[in-house]
């Protein structure tokens, strides 16, 4: 296992397996702007947005995958995943949850849960964990349609369908908005790209497990024997 810093560039998107992809699978960008002005204009903002994005998902979901929204009005459109993406996905968060019921605290929740992060972004990251510390500071009201906080970890695990670009900047998003540990999964390349706060993103070449300590006391992902070598 070999362990190296990186600034943005976990994945070349020259990859021959993304090459080999037609690009009608690829998520597509939208520029959302002109909608949200006219969402805005017709009175849906703050909460009502958020529920109007929900509803907007859900209304979608079996046609088009997940759709998320950065910051700069970009809508991203997610193809819905393969059986062995929607695997991996399904168990990093079974692990979290494990971990959780036997002692780690706090919330794991699936790539359903929708977040609105400060900068106005909206994302649901395929894994995160809500510490206790978040979950004792959580007032939902009826009107609370997705938290306006970012879990403490996320994870976010790449698909054959997946822009690099994109992924970072997803990443970044979760770290620069409170976050306290990311993953980054690329099966293809057996890698893991790990974030925090402060520090440039750290890769892991094929690592057999990665660990959550400190954010995440014990908690240790068998990496390459679920995900990899699945």
């Amino acid at each position: 296992m070999v362990a190296k810093s990186t600034v943005n560039a976990p994945v070349p998107a020259s990859d021959e397996v993304r090459l080999a992809m037609d690009p009608i699978f690829l998520p597509i960008c939208l520029e959302f702007g002109p909608v949200l002005e006219a969402l805005v204009e017709a009175g849906y903002t703050g909460e009502r947005f958020d529920e109007w994005l929900v509803q907007f998902n859900q209304a979608n979901r079996n046609r088009v995958g997940k759709l998320e929204l950065t910051s700069e009005g970009v809508l991203l459109v997610s193809p819905m995943q393969s059986k062995e993406g929607s695997l991996s996905e399904g168990i990093v968060f079974g692990e979290l949850y494990i971990w959780t019921r036997e002692g780690g605290g706090g919330e794991a929740h699936p790539s359903r849960l929708g977040v609105h992060l400060p900068n106005g972004a909206r994302y649901a990251p395929d894994a995160a964990w809500l510490s206790p510390e978040q979950l004792a500071d959580y007032s939902p009201s009826e009107n609370t349609w997705l938290p306006h906080f970012c879990p403490c970890f996320v994870v976010e695990v790449m698909s054959r369908n997946d822009r690099p670009a994109e992924a970072q900047r997803k990443m970044d998003d979760y770290i620069a908005h409170g976050a306290r540990l990311g993953w980054l999964i690329d099966p293809f390349r057996r890698q893991v790209h790990i974030y925090r706060p402060g520090a440039a993103p750290l890769t892991l070449d094929d690592p057999p497990v990665v660990s959550g300590n400190p954010e995440l006391p014990g908690f240790v992902f068998n990496v390459r024997a679920l995900i990899f070598d699945a």
